[in-house]
């Protein structure tokens, strides 16, 4: 799911492109509800963070990306030097993984691309900066490992995967229905989903729809209990339960305040 996420992020606004320098190591770091979105390489040194008691390895080879909104803890173990990018984007995503990368030079262009244009005035700097940081985020999706690392079992959830991206709004999907897609247990289909997508695949569904729910709540709509069938809730109680648990806030309030 996160690579999913990642794939179709909608770049707002780049806020900052920054170098940071030798973090102090052993000192662990807590966030909670992080503002913005942000792109971490730590191209010297390691950093290890926890999201969800999960840790992910931040070093010269592994990128991570942060997304707004979401709680973790991060110690430095090695010190060294990191750039950080900030920038706003249209998703919600309560977790996070590290990318696997084996050059980082193009990454460090783009970055330095971008930091040079957030402190022009040209006209089309703004839009240089959201250029150079989709060509990173192409280049983490593009170059990273992982996703080639259980090619087998990729195939073998590709049937689950491509139902729920197509057929969302489908009211009755459970763990069950999607494992007999697949052709394996129930068991092995939910480990092997979140081992390879990053979260279970109920999790990666309610976020799937909540996503284009939240698409849906800035177009146009009639009730909220359209927008609740829509995306396959069958009640405006659960729908607004599951949209306050990823998003914070209820439907009628993310419309009425991202509408402003």
């Amino acid at each position: 799911m996160f690579i999913h996420c990642v794939s179709n992020l909608v770049i707002k606004k780049v806020y900052s492109a920054n170098r940071l320098s030798d973090s102090p190591v052993g000192i662990t770091i807590n966030r909670t509800n992080r503002e913005c979105w942000a792109i971490v390489l730590k191209f010297k040194g390691k950093t290890v963070y926890t999201v969800n008691g999960k840790t992910v390895i931040s070093d010269a080879h592994h990128p991570v990306i942060l997304p707004k909104g979401c709680n973790y803890s991060w110690k430095c173990y090695e010190a060294g030097d990191c750039i950080l990018i900030d920038f706003d984007a249209d998703a919600s995503i309560d977790y996070f993984t590290s990318f696997e990368i084996g050059d980082n030079s193009e990454i460090l262009t783009a970055f330095s691309k971008i930091e040079k244009n957030l402190s022009a005035k040209k006209q089309y700097s703004h839009t240089e900066c959201i250029f150079n940081l989709y060509k990173i985020i192409l280049l983490l999706l593009k170059s990273d490992k992982k996703e080639q690392s259980h090619p087998k079992i990729n195939r073998i959830l590709k049937p689950a995967e491509k139902y729920i991206n197509e057929s969302y709004f489908d009211s009755n999907i459970t763990n069950e229905f999607l494992a007999n897609l697949c052709g394996i247990s129930t068991v092995y289909f939910r480990k092997s989903f979140e081992n390879v997508y990053g979260a279970p695949p109920i999790k990666y569904l309610h976020t799937f729809r909540i996503n284009k729910a939240k698409a849906i709540l800035l177009s146009d709509y009639e009730t909220i209990e359209q927008v609740a069938i829509s995306v396959g809730y069958n009640s405006i109680y659960h729908f607004s339960k599951m949209f306050k648990k990823y998003v914070g806030i209820n439907p009628s309030e993310y419309a009425k305040t991202s509408r402003k």
